[in-house]
């Protein structure tokens, strides 16, 4: 048979496949729709989510003009779809995230018949198991943004094209195009993978069906033009290099690491698996036609093209952007099993079902990790201190998107009245902080905190309130409790490194200079450095490397300050060096502080900020009076503050969960 016949085997059954493939892939996608909807009532909004949510205005111009044309950087497919839908049902989690999860389900069952058509039914089956199971497609199908439609609109694509080559159906064509313009307004990564797909079927569709082929083309793209101005002014913004770093020569290892897990057991089976494809490949021969190199190009295509253009151009390339080609990667490496008996192939794609769901469960901790919303506790430990401590007592400090705040709240019924907070993203200095929070004492300050913030917060704030009582460590973000009295429960989350002032001194890491002037106050008994007309005179080095326990442990340099001159140009300077060379340089600044008091000026930084790799990472930290100003330092102070083991937890590995509270 060639393979023509081949993939036309099953005729235009809809559900293809011999009873035995037929039952163990019913087993997998509900094996797939259990792990996708397991408690999804509780499944809470992410960031990216929100973000689309409150850029829906009232008409749907609005919504197109402001926010998708000013305000994003995806075609508007996803964000129409979702205002109608949100008119229609409200914006409740559940109901805003059923079609999503609904459509990735759906997706599941066309990509099953791809891969029987093309390959074999061990193949399909060992794909669906792995497609049904990962992390990376559960997560995304719980996400009402364009990966779930686009992983649903390509695989419709390449289910309809895959029946037209076969058979030459009128249906399967239109339907080939519709695909394909939904996949064009849904991401930009799946308007690529259509677009290669379209280019790909020239190739292999018949030449009595060639023109009809090329008029579908054609049309479809005529159904994008629309869409072209919008295009360009999101390609003339150039990517995303505000806040996504270009790819580094560890992305590609992070990314297979991340696929399955960090799971050493998984990664075995999935080795071990396709080392039995590769040696079923040479001894039975390649597939016949086009498969064998229609699937590689439609599964790494996306991928050098993404990483190309986010190395030479502007970074874009996201692992959420890969979602729609990786299916047929899949099915490129596993193409060889097809030799495999029925009961060979059902205990493979068992095996890499069952530990693939028991790393998402236990080892990637994905309900517990994913289902926790940062903005949502912000709010929740907001009002249980109100409730406790009374609204005079505790002052609440949000450093966190504004929209995604007041989205919560509204869902809430509260105002900013029910629930006073100070938003440090509203352009709050330093030495506005600090008087805040003098000006607090006495109270219980509740501190909610976002992942893209100033990382110098929690010090500043403990700086006034030392005593941290609760700390509460999620995905993306944290929530602390600080107070200037000792509780029931103090959580000690920091250790102090190195300290110095004029009568002590810890470590030998000090380089403190001799004729540097000591100022001693006889009626307070405090002694300090007098600064006045000295530019240096105090550093601290430290190995980092050594100091550290986890890279993203952060390190926080603490100097007290005192000034009599407003506008100070003094600086505490931090700086991460690798060999000779300074990677990193950071520092707190005095000029927003007001005069004549002491105050805390904060710098820090974690080993995550300088490049990765085997490096001996050196810390220099210093106090840097620019003009000579009358200062003096009372102390200063290095810590090392616990990281968030789960701050990076949905695509980093998770080696221990939060042990605070």
């Amino acid at each position: 048979m060639d393979w023509r016949a081949h993939i036309a085997r099953y005729g235009d059954r809809w559900f293809p496949g011999e009873r035995w493939v037929q039952w163990t892939f019913l087993a997998l996608f509900a094996l797939g729709t259990v792990l996708r909807c397991w408690n999804f009532g509780n499944i809470p909004y992410t960031h990216d989510e929100l973000s689309a949510l409150v850029r829906i205005y009232p008409t749907l111009w609005e919504t197109i003009q402001r926010g998708v044309i000013e305000l994003d950087t995806h075609p508007p497919g996803v964000q129409v779809f979702e205002w109608m839908w949100t008119k229609a049902f409200g914006m409740n989690e559940a109901v805003v995230k059923l079609p999503f999860l609904v459509l990735s389900l759906c997706a599941l069952f066309l990509l099953y018949r791809v891969a029987l058509a093309w390959t074999s039914a061990p193949t399909a089956l060992a794909v669906i198991a792995l497609l049904a199971t990962l992390q990376y497609t559960v997560m995304y199908a719980q996400i009402a943004r364009p990966y779930a439609i686009g992983f649903f609109t390509t695989a419709l694509l390449a289910d309809q094209l895959t029946r037209y080559v076969a058979m030459g159906h009128r249906t399967n064509l239109i339907m080939t195009g519709v695909a394909a313009v939904l996949s064009a307004y849904t991401h930009h990564f799946s308007l690529m993978l259509a677009g290669i797909m379209a280019l790909s079927g020239l190739m292999v569709v018949d030449r009595p069906h060639r023109r009809a082929y090329l008029i579908m083309c054609v049309c479809a793209a005529a159904a994008y033009l629309p869409n072209i101005p919008i295009f360009l002014k999101q390609l003339s913004l150039g990517g995303l290099a505000e806040w996504l770093a270009a790819p580094d020569r560890y992305w590609l290892s992070d990314h297979l690491r991340w696929l399955i897990h960090y799971s050493d057991p998984l990664a075995v089976l999935t080795i071990a698996v396709l080392a039995v494809a590769l040696v079923q490949r040479i001894s039975n021969g390649a597939a016949s036609g086009p498969s064998r190199w229609l699937f590689p190009v439609w599964g790494l295509l996306p991928l050098v093209i993404g990483l190309a253009y986010s190395i030479w151009h502007a970074p874009v390339l996201q692992y959420s952007m890969l979602l729609f080609s990786f299916p047929y990667v899949l099915m490129a490496l596993f193409a060889g099993l097809r030799a495999l008996s029925s009961a060979f192939a059902i205990a493979v794609a068992a095996s890499l079902a069952v530990l693939a769901t028991h790393s998402l469960i236990f080892q990637r901790h994905h309900y517990e990790l994913f289902y926790a919303s940062k903005y949502e506790a912000m709010i929740e430990k907001a009002l249980d201190a109100i409730v406790e401590h009374g609204r005079e007592s505790t002052l609440i400090l949000f450093d966190a998107p504004e929209p995604q705040l007041q989205f919560y709240l509204k869902a809430r019924h509260l105002s900013t009245e029910d629930l006073p907070y100070a938003q440090l993203r509203s352009g709050m200095t330093p030495g506005h902080l600090d008087s805040l929070l003098r000006r607090a004492k006495g109270k219980v300050i509740v501190l909610g905190m976002c992942n893209g913030g100033v990382v110098e917060i929690p010090a500043r704030v403990q700086a006034r309130f030392p005593y941290l009582w609760e700390r509460h460590d999620l995905v993306d973000g944290q929530v602390m409790v600080f107070a200037d009295t000792p509780g029931h429960l103090t959580i000690n989350d920091r250790t102090l490194l190195a300290e110095a002032s004029p009568t002590t001194r810890t470590r030998n890491a000090w380089d403190i200079h001799t004729d540097l002037p000591v100022v001693h106050d006889g009626s307070t008994g405090v002694s300090k450095w007098n600064f006045l007309g000295r530019e240096y005179g105090l550093l601290c080095r430290l190995d980092m490397t050594k100091e550290m326990r986890d890279p993203l442990d952060l390190f926080e340099v603490v100097v007290d300050v005192e000034t009599q001159q407003p506008g100070s140009n003094m600086g505490a300077i931090l700086q991460l060096s690798i060999a000779d060379s300074i990677h990193f340089y950071r520092s707190g600044e005095l000029g927003t502080y007001n005069t004549g008091d002491v105050v805390p000026l904060v710098v820090a930084g974690s080993r995550s900020d300088v490049k990765r790799g085997r490096h001996a990472v050196q810390l220099a930290t210093y106090a840097h009076n620019r003009a000579g100003s009358p200062m003096a330092i009372h102390r200063m102070r290095i810590f090392r503050r616990t990281a968030n083991p789960v701050q990076y937890g949905l695509f980093g590995p998770v080696y221990r969960l939060p042990q605070h509270p």
